[in-house]
């Protein structure tokens, strides 16, 4: 966790470095995750709306770096007569490659690490809390609209330990500096 938030701190510090020069962007996106968990005597399965912040800094036309807190909602399911809930965020870092298109639109792809903190409840009450640092793989698609905004669509998926699939698809905007 300690390496980790160093990085992101020197990722701020590329980014505040770079907060005039061409390539840098920061965005928002809204989207469904999907958390899946079963061992036995336990399954969990459900889903929630979650939300990322991201900035990234673009070097080429075709290699980035892009770094961002992710929420991942608070899933929520049944079992054994219970409601089960994890509610789970985590920070992000990216290196990206994108393949530009025609008519404004670029696609990528982006592999890193996610550092991720959860909590586990039942019916109201903390059973168990856990945090790690995790692959993270990403790929999508983004509208460029001029030189200053665009849209994306893009799929993240974590390979969390401590669960059997964690993933989120999601629609967001950036703005490009």
């Amino acid at each position: 966790m300690k390496n980790f938030t160093v990085a992101l701190l020197g990722l701020a510090v590329l980014f505040t470095s770079a907060a005039y020069a061409d390539g840098l962007s920061l965005g928002a996106s809204l989207g469904y995750v999907n958390v899946e968990d079963s061992d036995p005597g336990f399954d969990f399965e459900a889903t929630d709306t979650g939300y990322k912040l991201f900035a990234s800094y673009e070097f080429s036309n075709h290699l980035g770096i892009e770094g961002g807190y992710i929420d991942f909602g608070k899933p929520e399911d049944q079992f054994l007569g219970s409601f089960g809930q994890i509610d789970a965020s985590g920070w992000n870092l990216y290196g990206v490659g994108n393949l530009p298109l025609s008519g404004g639109v670029d696609l990528f792809a982006k592999a890193g690490i996610v550092s991720w903190d959860a909590d586990s409840i039942i019916d109201g009450i903390l059973v168990d809390t856990a945090d790690g640092n995790d692959l993270a793989l990403g790929f999508g698609a983004r509208w460029n609209i001029g030189e200053a905004f665009g849209l994306r669509a893009e799929a993240d998926w974590f390979d969390i330990d401590e669960a059997d699939s964690i993933w989120m698809a999601s629609v967001g905007f950036e703005l490009r500096f």
